[in-house]
């Protein structure tokens, strides 16, 4: 079934929200447009984001489509990192329209407004009217596809070293950027532990949690 999953076309965004006197965020690939007029998008997240819950206080979020060429850390930074205790966006440069955060090299940087929810035991669907747009750029957006072929082997980090990860940033930006993730990958349904001699992220895409039987893409670094 994941393979056939995998099929569909999916996008890989920041979705960002206030978190007074910060900001949160996350990578999220489950966003679709539902409707032309009005400009509804419907978004799905899973229910122990910390994220989400910045979401449910504010009913508004920024989503940065990100381009093809975006550099990995920003993925890595997003994706692999728990917003409960990690201040993601002041560990890359992003801008601030309208209070919300952008990620300032987005293809295209939208403001939701959050007007019905759906929620489930996993995770919650939002329906969201777009009120504004800004910045649109000439590009190739960054599919799921993509990452999962080219930009997962520099993303996807060990949890099997335990170690603190570097990530050289694009070659205009100066410096390197350290990504915590002293972390293992854990299931978001059941909590099972992954600490097998493989590195997770070498698993075969159909492996599943020997405790509930999800598959990979349940599982974050925590």
């Amino acid at each position: 079934m994941q393979e056939a999953l995998f099929t569909l076309t999916h996008g890989l965004y920041v979705v960002g929200s206030c978190n007074k006197p910060h900001f949160s965020g996350a990578i999220v690939d489950s966003v679709a447009q539902v409707s032309a007029n009005p400009p509804l998008i419907m978004l799905s997240m899973m229910n122990h984001s910390h994220t989400k819950s910045c979401i449910d206080k504010n009913l508004e979020f920024s989503l940065s489509v990100l381009p093809e060429d975006i550099d990995p850390f920003v993925v890595a930074n997003f994706g692999f990192q728990s917003g409960h205790n990690i201040k993601k966006w002041e560990q890359v440069d992003y801008v601030t329209i309208n209070g919300l955060p952008y990620i300032p090299n987005a293809l295209a940087k939208l403001k939701a407004k959050v007007i019905d929810t759906l929620k489930y035991h996993h995770n919650t669907i939002y329906i969201a009217e777009i009120k504004n747009t800004y910045d649109l750029k000439e590009g190739a957006p960054l599919t799921y596809k993509h990452y999962r072929e080219h930009l997962k082997p520099i993303c996807h980090m060990s949890s099997k070293s335990k170690a603190s990860c570097e990530l050289k940033t694009a070659p205009h930006e100066k410096g390197v950027k350290i990504l915590d993730i002293h972390r293992t990958w854990t299931c978001s349904l059941c909590y099972y532990e992954y600490k097998g001699d493989i590195p997770f992220e070498e698993l075969d895409d159909n492996w599943r949690c020997p405790l509930c039987g999800v598959g990979k893409d349940m599982f974050e670094l925590r």
